[in-house]
């Protein structure tokens, strides 16, 4: 049949298809199969589908606590409401069950079980493409340190279609393991290449201690952001910070928070994508606010959007929807989306431990397909 069509036109009607029905139509004949495997039509095709209103929400059971993947097809009009939810497979088995979401990107999910499991002979990451049900284990990090030490990771792509994971490896300091030393160490892997290289030029500037919890760490545009804090002093307060990794050229910064968070050494913390812009919230005893970056990398632009005042307690923030919409966690409650212009909370009927709960965007891409190198 392809022999009818030139292969111009045959790529324009293939890439308006799903995923799967792609990876069947590989096996039509090698032509097809060298069209949809090409790396033109991958990045054609992931372009075509980036605005598909599907989310990748990651979680343990609530009874057998093993990780479990769906994918969530939601309304694209109007407030947070899910039309149809999918179970997804896992082709593989960390040494353990919990794993945790290190970030997503273009349909890629990189998974790591460091923060229970550490043995440096054996790899604890994993980059995995659920929609063509295909993943690559890391080699082995090269930075290792014998004394104790803390990891914080991060993943993202930039605009050329380069995908990379990048490792910070904290040393603690011998008289106090409760400090840890800055500059840390730091790796990064390309999908590019598969391997690690150390990041020599440019560490030094890093004097921040990032925290690795998934809910203190946000990609946005193309650059990875972990919540930190400046270490102790005894002649400074106490205050926190943002640390930024710009994945495409490998450099870090520091961006500031709100003043009103940054001086709250109390207050309880994460950052998120809010509205494709960087966003935070600080809650303490009192209230949570939520506050958005509309400007990227100018501390004035920094705004609140709204306090929350709910009588239940609130445990945890998940993610964002576009409408301004919070998904968080209540004691007793469960996972609830909050609509700040009502005040009122409604269940999602999205259940499982709520700590465990990641949320994110997620786009079908044929990256990591068998057959494209």
């Amino acid at each position: 049949m392809s022999d009818y069509f030139p292969a111009d036109l045959l790529s324009e009607i293939l890439v308006k298809l799903p995923v799967k029905t792609l990876i069947r139509f590989t096996a039509v004949s090698k032509s097809w199969r060298s069209i949809i495997t090409s790396a033109a039509f991958i990045a054609s095709h992931l372009s075509n589908n980036s605005k598909n209103q599907t989310l990748l929400l990651a979680r343990y059971g609530q009874h057998n606590k093993l990780d479990q993947f769906s994918l969530l097809k939601v309304s694209e009009n109007g407030g947070f409401g899910i039309n149809s939810s999918s179970e997804i497979e896992i082709p593989f088995e960390f040494q353990i069950e919990y794993s945790r979401v290190v970030g997503s990107c273009d349909g890629l999910v990189c998974l790591s079980n460091d923060i229970f499991f550490r043995n440096p002979s054996i790899s604890s990451i994993i980059i995995w493409n659920p929609s063509v049900r295909n993943h690559i284990v890391l080699p082995n990090p090269t930075i290792n340190p014998i004394e104790s030490h803390n990891v914080v990771l991060g993943f993202g792509g930039v605009a050329s279609h380069v995908y990379k994971v990048v490792r910070l490896v904290y040393g603690r300091k011998i008289d106090d393991v409760g400090y840890l030393s800055v500059p840390p160490q730091v790796e990064i892997f390309s999908l590019k290449t598969r391997s690690w290289r150390r990041l020599i030029g440019g560490v030094d500037v890093v004097t921040l201690w990032a925290l690795k919890s998934m809910h203190f760490r946000a990609y946005v545009n193309g650059v990875v952001h972990w919540l930190a804090f400046k270490p102790f002093d005894e002649n400074e307060p106490r205050r926190c910070s943002i640390l930024a990794f710009d994945i495409d050229n490998e450099v870090f910064s520091e961006v500031m928070p709100p003043y009103e968070l940054a001086k709250d050494a109390s207050a309880n913390l994460g950052i998120f994508v809010i509205e494709d812009s960087l966003g935070i919230v600080g809650s303490n005893m009192v209230s949570v606010n939520v506050w958005m970056m509309k400007e990227y990398c100018v501390e004035e632009s920094w705004t609140k959007l709204y306090t929350i005042d709910l009588l239940e307690e609130i445990t945890n923030f998940v993610w964002f929807w576009k409408s301004g919409e919070a998904l968080l966690t209540i004691r007793d409650l469960g996972l609830v989306v909050y609509n700040p212009e009502t005040r009122e909370t409604k269940n999602p009927g999205i259940y499982g431990d709520p700590y465990s709960l990641f949320v994110d965007n997620y786009a079908e891409s044929l990256l990591l397909v068998r057959g494209h190198g």
